[in-house]
């Protein structure tokens, strides 16, 4: 495993995915869903509803047409999304890349270094190169179908040892503020075999780790899909396309199990969207600051929380604040925050509960999958959707949620203050509604349904109020 350290803690930042648009091939334009300009809006609204804490945005579809266009090159910004009154695209998404600092965001992209189209102008040089996976007759395969094209897979071996990988990063490094914004998101970045001339998992995960090491020297981090434990020939992912392209070439595939292969990228990826392929005995010996996403295990998933995507959120309520704000709220007061919180602590133990996990961290933090709560030396800190939590390790800054409400007290244990200032969170920045007081490690608290109360630490004293939203 190679050790190195990261741009950012990814077990401490908010990173996200932001759905921008897709091709419409036949009618030979872009179908846009959120502009650069729009984005930007979107980004203000989200970090007032975190109270200014570090975030990634990984712009999808901003290259080409959209969303799987041009790949595996990535130097064609989407003319579709730009703004009216600059001269380019490329104008646009640096303005926002700028934009977005002030408002405590990285924006960087989504890109695919897997996948291959004959109307990439690469293309050629990738068969040539024998850069593309080939069939038995030692001719280009499409494996699957992408917008109503052909999708070719990139072998990984061929694609570096040519240098055509090297010359197109190059130019995507031109082209856009990657390496400024240190961090680049590349989907499904499986291994593909050939089969003529025939390569293994091994030489392809060989080449995948020298990508990986060439990017990294560009000083950029990459965060990807998958947790990647491949198999020869694949043959753990029965209704994968690749597996009825290798069954073209043998008999039987060989069988195998992929807990049996090891986390491939580990050291070398640090985050992942979909932590898939995990065991608990891989979660309580990875810690999330090598290695951290959102577990597609749902048991592990209860007791070690993930993090949240924000693009599934956009897509579906679309991208004015006043439509999606509840779901960001719930996800980020439910999932993101104990995720956070549980994160800076070790992990101790493991043991199973029923249909469940009980997860024991220092400091005397339990998470008990069957009911959703996490405790602290026998204190409250979430019980099921209702939640109060500390934003960070300063403890100065506290969220309470509550998805069908909750009066009374709440435990605070880890509260670094006597007296707290308490606003209600909402898009358009912070609502001042009182202070209170902490006694005996609870607080008062009114939090009605699906909203949210920040607490702030106050430097001194001063006469409570009634607190509610």
């Amino acid at each position: 495993m190679k050790k190195q350290a990261w741009n950012y803690d990814y077990s401490q930042t908010l990173w996200m995915k932001m759905y921008l648009a897709e091709p419409d091939f036949p009618n030979n334009r872009s179908k846009v869903f959120i502009s650069f300009e729009q984005a930007l809006e979107i980004i203000k609204a989200a970090d007032c509803l975190t109270q200014g804490i570090p975030k990634i945005v990984y712009l999808v579809g901003w290259q080409g047409l959209g969303h799987d266009d041009c790949y595996p090159e990535m130097e064609v910004i989407n003319e579709a999304l730009k703004r009216s009154e600059d001269k380019t695209a490329r104008d646009s998404l640096f303005w926002l890349f700028e934009e977005a600092k002030k408002y405590h965001t990285v924006v960087s992209f989504h890109v695919n270094q897997s996948d291959a189209y004959t109307d990439t102008p690469c293309f050629p040089d990738l068969v040539k190169a024998d850069a593309v996976v080939k069939n038995a007759q030692g001719e280009a395969a499409p494996i699957e179908i992408f917008n109503g094209r052909d999708g070719y897979k990139v072998s990984y071996k061929g694609y570096y040892e040519s240098g055509l990988f090297q010359k197109n990063w190059d130019r995507f490094c031109t082209s856009t503020p990657v390496r400024a914004s240190g961090t680049v998101h590349i989907d499904n970045f499986c291994i593909a075999q050939s089969l003529n001339p025939r390569t293994t998992a091994e030489e392809e995960n060989a080449a995948r780790n020298k990508m990986l090491d060439y990017i990294q020297s560009l000083g950029i981090d990459v965060t990807t899909e998958y947790t990647y434990r491949e198999l020869e020939w694949r043959a753990d992912s029965p209704e994968h396309p690749i597996r009825k392209f290798y069954g073209t070439a043998m008999a039987a595939l060989p069988d195998g199990r992929w807990q049996d292969a090891p986390i491939r990228t580990l050291g070398r990826i640090p985050a992942s969207w979909w932590t898939s392929g995990m065991t608990v005995e891989d979660c309580m010996r990875n810690p999330p600051s090598l290695y951290s996403g959102h577990l597609t295990d749902p048991k592990l998933l209860q007791v070690f929380y993930g993090a949240m995507h924000g693009e599934d959120i956009w897509m579906k309520h679309g991208f004015a604040p006043e439509d999606w704000t509840d779901e960001f709220l719930y996800q980020f007061c439910t999932l993101q925050l104990p995720y956070f919180y549980l994160n800076r602590l070790q992990r101790c133990k493991a043991e199973l509960d029923g249909d469940g996990y009980v997860i024991q961290f220092s400091d005397g933090v339990v998470s008990r999958g069957k009911d959703g709560r996490i405790t602290k030396n026998g204190k409250v800190l979430k019980n099921g959707d209702d939640v109060l939590l500390p934003l960070d390790e300063k403890n100065d800054t506290f969220f309470a949620y509550s998805k069908n409400g909750k009066t009374g007290d709440w435990d605070i244990p880890d509260a670094a203050f006597a007296f707290a200032d308490v606003f209600a969170v909402t898009a358009n920045g912070n609502i001042p509604c009182g202070s209170v007081a902490i006694q005996s490690g609870k607080v008062r608290l009114d939090v009605r349904p699906g909203r949210a109360l920040v607490l702030k630490a106050q430097n001194a004293a001063e006469p409570l109020r009634s607190v509610s939203v």
